[in-house]
C-alpha cells in the first residue's frame, strides 16, 4: 500500500522491505531535511488515531467559531 501526495510530494507511507514495519518518508526543504519514521503495527495505529482525534478536534473548534460568529451578529 502507498500513499503519496501527489501534489507536493512531501509524504510517503508504505511498508518496508521486510514487510513487517510501516516506513514514513518525510521530505523537507533541504536534502539533509529527508527522514524517515519506521513504526511497528500498533504504532503505526496510534499514530492514525491521534490524527483523527485531533482532526475531530478541528471540525469541532471550527464549528464553535462558526457559532460564535452567528451569535454575535
Amino acid at each position: 500500500m502507498r500513499i503519496v501526495d501527489e501534489e507536493t510530494g512531501e509524504i510517503l507511507v508504505a511498508r518496508d522491505q521486510s514487510r513487517a514495519r510501516i516506513e514514513m518518508h518525510i521530505k523537507g526543504s533541504m536534502v539533509d531535511d529527508y527522514r524517515v519514521v519506521r513504526l511497528a503495527r500498533s504504532e503505526a495505529r496510534r499514530l492514525a488515531a491521534l490524527i483523527l482525534f485531533q482532526a475531530e478536534r478541528l471540525e469541532g473548534d471550527e464549528r464553535a467559531g462558526a457559532l460564535r460568529d452567528e451569535t454575535a451578529v
